[in-house]
Protein backbone atom coordinates (compact mmCIF):
# COMPACT_ATOMS: atom_id res chain seq x y z
CA UNK A 1 0.00 0.00 0.00
CA UNK A 2 1.44 3.26 -0.68
CA UNK A 3 2.05 5.66 2.15
CA UNK A 4 1.60 9.60 2.39
CA UNK A 5 4.14 11.71 2.27
CA UNK A 6 5.62 13.66 4.65
CA UNK A 7 4.36 17.05 5.11
CA UNK A 8 6.62 20.05 4.52
CA UNK A 9 6.15 22.92 7.28
CA UNK A 10 3.98 25.80 6.36
CA UNK A 11 4.91 29.39 5.48
CA UNK A 12 2.70 30.85 8.28
CA UNK A 13 2.39 33.85 6.66
CA UNK A 14 0.89 32.53 3.73
CA UNK A 15 -1.42 29.94 5.12
CA UNK A 16 -4.94 30.41 6.30
CA UNK A 17 -5.08 29.82 10.34
CA UNK A 18 -7.23 26.36 9.51
CA UNK A 19 -4.19 25.41 7.54
CA UNK A 20 -1.70 26.48 10.25
CA UNK A 21 -3.57 24.49 12.82
CA UNK A 22 -3.43 21.43 10.54
CA UNK A 23 0.42 22.03 10.06
CA UNK A 24 0.71 21.73 13.83
CA UNK A 25 -1.15 18.67 14.05
CA UNK A 26 0.27 16.91 11.13
CA UNK A 27 3.52 17.72 10.51
CA UNK A 28 4.96 16.30 13.89
CA UNK A 29 4.69 13.19 12.23
CA UNK A 30 2.45 12.82 8.87
CA UNK A 31 0.75 9.62 8.34
CA UNK A 32 3.28 7.14 7.25
CA UNK A 33 7.13 8.47 8.52
CA UNK A 34 10.64 6.68 8.96
CA UNK A 35 10.45 5.12 12.43
CA UNK A 36 13.49 5.81 14.15
CA UNK A 37 14.96 3.49 17.11
CA UNK A 38 15.55 0.02 17.55
CA UNK A 39 13.62 -3.34 18.07
CA UNK A 40 13.66 -5.01 21.98
CA UNK A 41 13.30 -8.77 22.10
CA UNK A 42 11.00 -9.59 25.38
CA UNK A 43 13.59 -11.67 27.62
CA UNK A 44 12.03 -13.60 30.68
CA UNK A 45 10.60 -11.82 33.46
CA UNK A 46 11.01 -8.72 31.60
CA UNK A 47 7.58 -6.46 31.99
CA UNK A 48 6.48 -3.42 29.86
CA UNK A 49 7.08 -1.38 32.65
CA UNK A 50 10.70 -2.64 33.25
CA UNK A 51 11.36 -2.28 29.60
CA UNK A 52 10.12 1.13 29.19
CA UNK A 53 12.02 2.15 32.20
CA UNK A 54 15.61 0.84 31.15
CA UNK A 55 14.72 2.96 27.85
CA UNK A 56 13.22 6.23 28.84
CA UNK A 57 10.06 6.24 27.03
CA UNK A 58 6.47 6.27 28.49
CA UNK A 59 5.21 2.95 28.93
CA UNK A 60 1.77 4.23 27.82
CA UNK A 61 3.81 5.48 24.28
CA UNK A 62 5.54 1.86 24.46
CA UNK A 63 2.30 0.38 24.81
CA UNK A 64 0.45 2.33 22.15
CA UNK A 65 3.33 2.08 19.76
CA UNK A 66 3.33 -1.84 19.96
CA UNK A 67 -0.47 -2.03 20.10
CA UNK A 68 0.05 -3.97 23.82
CA UNK A 69 -3.44 -3.30 24.96
CA UNK A 70 -2.65 -5.75 28.29
CA UNK A 71 0.68 -5.65 29.10
CA UNK A 72 0.33 -9.19 31.20
CA UNK A 73 0.08 -11.07 27.99
CA UNK A 74 3.79 -9.96 26.74
CA UNK A 75 5.40 -12.86 25.69
CA UNK A 76 9.18 -14.11 26.11
CA UNK A 77 10.21 -13.40 22.43
CA UNK A 78 7.54 -10.84 21.50
CA UNK A 79 9.40 -7.68 19.36
CA UNK A 80 8.52 -4.12 20.73
CA UNK A 81 9.90 -1.11 18.66
CA UNK A 82 11.56 1.48 21.20
CA UNK A 83 11.13 5.04 19.48
CA UNK A 84 14.25 7.31 19.31
CA UNK A 85 16.53 4.50 21.28
CA UNK A 86 20.03 4.29 19.70
CA UNK A 87 20.91 0.85 20.92
CA UNK A 88 19.37 -2.43 22.55
CA UNK A 89 19.78 -1.97 26.33
CA UNK A 90 20.11 -5.08 29.35
CA UNK A 91 16.47 -4.69 30.75
CA UNK A 92 16.67 -6.54 34.31
CA UNK A 93 13.88 -8.57 35.24
CA UNK A 94 11.92 -9.29 37.98
CA UNK A 95 14.02 -12.55 40.04
CA UNK A 96 10.60 -14.44 40.29
CA UNK A 97 9.80 -14.29 36.93
CA UNK A 98 12.28 -16.56 36.33
CA UNK A 99 10.42 -19.77 38.54
CA UNK A 100 7.34 -18.97 36.40
CA UNK A 101 9.14 -19.42 32.95
CA UNK A 102 10.40 -22.55 33.92
CA UNK A 103 7.03 -24.18 34.24
CA UNK A 104 5.66 -21.78 31.25
CA UNK A 105 8.00 -23.03 28.72
CA UNK A 106 5.78 -23.72 26.18
CA UNK A 107 3.77 -20.82 26.26
CA UNK A 108 6.87 -18.30 27.65
CA UNK A 109 3.96 -15.74 28.59
CA UNK A 110 5.16 -13.60 31.71
CA UNK A 111 2.46 -13.82 34.37
CA UNK A 112 4.58 -11.69 36.85
CA UNK A 113 3.80 -7.99 36.11
CA UNK A 114 4.15 -4.94 38.43
CA UNK A 115 0.09 -4.50 38.75
CA UNK A 116 0.75 -1.43 40.51
CA UNK A 117 2.73 0.27 37.35
CA UNK A 118 1.20 -1.69 34.48
CA UNK A 119 -2.14 -0.38 35.66
CA UNK A 120 -1.03 2.97 34.55
CA UNK A 121 -2.33 1.62 30.55
CA UNK A 122 -5.09 3.66 29.53
CA UNK A 123 -7.77 1.89 27.73
CA UNK A 124 -10.19 4.70 27.33
CA UNK A 125 -12.88 2.17 24.87
CA UNK A 126 -15.80 4.94 25.10
CA UNK A 127 -13.99 8.08 23.63
CA UNK A 128 -14.92 7.27 20.61
CA UNK A 129 -17.23 5.50 17.84
CA UNK A 130 -15.71 3.83 14.94
CA UNK A 131 -16.20 5.84 11.90
CA UNK A 132 -17.31 3.30 9.46
CA UNK A 133 -17.63 -0.51 9.71
CA UNK A 134 -14.95 -2.49 7.97
CA UNK A 135 -11.75 -4.34 8.35
CA UNK A 136 -8.67 -3.04 9.65
CA UNK A 137 -6.25 -3.27 7.01
CA UNK A 138 -3.41 -1.88 8.03
CA UNK A 139 -3.03 -0.99 11.97
CA UNK A 140 -1.03 1.80 14.09
CA UNK A 141 2.82 1.73 14.83
CA UNK A 142 5.08 0.54 12.84
CA UNK A 143 4.98 -1.01 9.62
CA UNK A 144 7.27 -2.32 6.64
CA UNK A 145 9.96 -0.26 9.04
CA UNK A 146 7.82 2.97 8.87
CA UNK A 147 5.44 4.62 11.50
CA UNK A 148 1.94 4.38 10.39
CA UNK A 149 0.10 7.19 12.41
CA UNK A 150 -3.44 5.96 12.72
CA UNK A 151 -5.46 2.94 11.14
CA UNK A 152 -7.02 2.25 7.81
CA UNK A 153 -10.18 0.47 7.66
CA UNK A 154 -11.35 -0.57 4.40
CA UNK A 155 -14.35 0.16 3.21
CA UNK A 156 -16.35 0.47 -0.72
CA UNK A 157 -16.21 3.60 -2.34
CA UNK A 158 -18.82 6.42 -0.94
CA UNK A 159 -19.30 4.70 2.11
CA UNK A 160 -20.62 7.44 4.74
CA UNK A 161 -17.90 8.38 7.14
CA UNK A 162 -19.52 9.24 10.84
CA UNK A 163 -18.26 11.54 13.34
CA UNK A 164 -16.02 9.60 16.10
CA UNK A 165 -17.41 11.95 18.53
CA UNK A 166 -18.89 15.26 19.25
CA UNK A 167 -17.08 18.21 18.04
CA UNK A 168 -16.02 20.85 15.44
CA UNK A 169 -14.75 20.64 12.41
CA UNK A 170 -11.59 22.37 12.29
CA UNK A 171 -9.82 21.37 9.07
CA UNK A 172 -11.90 20.26 5.87
CA UNK A 173 -9.85 20.49 3.05
CA UNK A 174 -7.40 18.60 0.33
CA UNK A 175 -3.74 17.75 2.24
CA UNK A 176 -0.74 16.24 0.27
CA UNK A 177 -0.78 12.46 0.99
CA UNK A 178 -3.71 12.94 3.07
CA UNK A 179 -6.08 13.83 0.12
CA UNK A 180 -9.51 15.32 0.89
CA UNK A 181 -9.21 15.19 4.86
CA UNK A 182 -11.41 15.93 8.02
CA UNK A 183 -10.17 17.19 11.20
CA UNK A 184 -12.05 17.00 14.09
CA UNK A 185 -12.04 18.59 17.48
CA UNK A 186 -12.90 17.22 20.67
CA UNK A 187 -13.01 18.00 24.56
CA UNK A 188 -10.15 17.60 26.13
CA UNK A 189 -7.82 18.74 23.26
CA UNK A 190 -8.29 15.53 21.46
CA UNK A 191 -8.74 15.60 17.37
CA UNK A 192 -9.77 13.03 15.00
CA UNK A 193 -8.90 13.09 11.53
CA UNK A 194 -10.06 11.77 8.76
CA UNK A 195 -8.45 10.69 5.79
CA UNK A 196 -8.61 9.58 1.71
CA UNK A 197 -12.23 10.75 1.27
CA UNK A 198 -13.96 10.88 -1.73
CA UNK A 199 -15.54 13.66 -0.89
CA UNK A 200 -16.14 15.83 2.44
CA UNK A 201 -19.52 16.80 3.13
CA UNK A 202 -19.06 19.34 5.74
CA UNK A 203 -17.51 22.74 6.08
CA UNK A 204 -14.99 24.65 8.34
CA UNK A 205 -16.66 25.42 11.92
CA UNK A 206 -19.11 23.23 11.44
CA UNK A 207 -20.61 21.46 14.64
CA UNK A 208 -20.98 17.96 14.69
CA UNK A 209 -22.50 15.34 16.87
CA UNK A 210 -21.57 11.92 17.03
CA UNK A 211 -22.78 9.52 14.29
CA UNK A 212 -23.19 12.46 11.89
CA UNK A 213 -21.50 12.11 8.24
CA UNK A 214 -19.09 13.90 8.05
CA UNK A 215 -17.51 12.76 4.14
CA UNK A 216 -17.65 9.78 2.63
CA UNK A 217 -14.91 7.10 1.63
CA UNK A 218 -12.31 7.68 -0.91
CA UNK A 219 -9.00 6.75 -2.67
CA UNK A 220 -7.88 10.26 -3.04
CA UNK A 221 -4.11 11.30 -2.08
CA UNK A 222 -1.43 8.00 -1.63
CA UNK A 223 -4.12 5.64 -1.25
CA UNK A 224 -4.03 2.53 -3.01
CA UNK A 225 -7.94 0.98 -2.82
CA UNK A 226 -10.49 2.20 -1.02
CA UNK A 227 -10.39 3.00 3.06
CA UNK A 228 -10.40 5.74 5.97
CA UNK A 229 -7.17 6.32 7.50
CA UNK A 230 -8.26 7.46 10.82
CA UNK A 231 -6.10 8.90 13.58
CA UNK A 232 -6.82 9.92 17.14
CA UNK A 233 -4.38 12.71 18.51
CA UNK A 234 -4.20 14.93 21.61
CA UNK A 235 -2.64 18.17 21.15
CA UNK A 236 -0.07 17.29 18.91
CA UNK A 237 0.65 13.69 20.10
CA UNK A 238 -0.13 11.09 18.19
CA UNK A 239 -2.53 8.27 19.92
CA UNK A 240 -3.19 4.72 18.81
CA UNK A 241 -7.22 4.76 18.00
CA UNK A 242 -7.93 0.98 18.80
CA UNK A 243 -7.50 2.31 22.83
CA UNK A 244 -10.13 4.82 22.18
CA UNK A 245 -12.69 2.65 20.10
CA UNK A 246 -14.75 -0.15 21.03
Amino acid sequence: MKTCDSLNPFDISFMKLHVVLAAVLLTVSSCMMIGKGVVHTVGSGETLYRIANTYGVDPQDLAEINDVDDPRTLRAGSKLFIPDARRVLKVNPLPQARAVATHETKSKINYVVEPEREDRIVMDKKRFAWPVSGMVESRFGMRSGAKHDGIDIKAPEGTPIKAAGDGKAVYVSNMRGYGNMVILKHQDDFYTVYAHNKKNLISDGDKVSKGDVIASVGDTGNAEGCHLHFEVRQGKKVRNPLFFLP
